[in-house]
């Protein structure tokens, strides 16, 4: 037989069973036998290093500025504040002794104590005392130290004054002590505690006095 050609059979790639394409076809959904595209996660890190930030910085920050400006602090008592003298006289004196000395008795870590006797040319008179020194929760000493006070000037309940500054609370009650009726205020803040007794004001306008007392007495050290 003379030589014959036969077709030669084109070779076809082989397909692999049980494998599929990992990635769809352009456009629309994958269809059968393509897997679906893995979906992106979104990252979360720099929201959540913001937050760590906010709270490693600012919350130290918020709560540390009134303790900051409040303490320390020195004390000295002005010969007139607004329409209040300060008297001098042998019994005003020794009033003002006896409580700077109670004063430090009580709180005994005090830096700076200070009590006075101040009067209006009309007869309001004004019996104020304190110190300053570091305090971690003026709120709770502002109670105490109404409370402390309670029995000797037959105080009511207490009443909570809005002082408007961030670390400082404020406490007045009416008191009918035998000698007559008087109002008691008392200002704490991180740095100092001031307390007044008032004769003939009312209670707003005692708070309100105690405020402009402790400006004019308790300063913020510099430096």
């Amino acid at each position: 037989m003379g030589n014959r050609l036969f077709p030669v059979a084109e070779a076809r790639p082989k397909q692999r069973r049980g494998r599929r394409s990992a990635t769809p076809p352009p456009g629309g959904e994958a269809p059968k036998g393509y897997a679906p595209p893995p979906a992106r996660r979104r990252r979360r890190w720099p929201w959540l290093l913001l937050l760590s930030l906010a709270c490693c910085c600012g919350c130290p920050a918020y709560y540390g500025l009134p303790v900051s400006s409040q303490y320390p602090a020195r004390a000295a008592l002005p010969e007139q504040v607004a329409d209040l003298s300060l008297r001098q006289d042998d019994g005003s004196a020794e009033t003002a002794k006896q409580l700077e000395s109670e004063v430090r008795q009580e709180h005994w870590l005090a830096e700076d104590t200070f009590a006075g006797v101040y009067a209006t040319a009309d007869g309001k008179r004004v019996t104020v005392f304190g110190g300053t020194g570091f305090r971690l929760t003026p709120e709770a000493d502002a109670d105490e130290e109404i409370t402390r006070l309670g029995d000797r000037y037959a105080l009511e309940a207490p009443e909570t004054v809005q002082t408007g500054v961030r670390g400082r609370y404020e406490r007045c009650a009416v008191g009918r002590p035998a000698g007559g009726d008087v109002v008691v205020c008392t200002s704490v803040d991180h740095g100092s505690i001031a307390t007044g007794v008032f004769t003939r004001l009312s209670v707003s306008d005692s708070a309100t006095l105690l405020d402009t007392l402790r400006t004019q007495i308790v300063q913020p050290k510099q430096g």
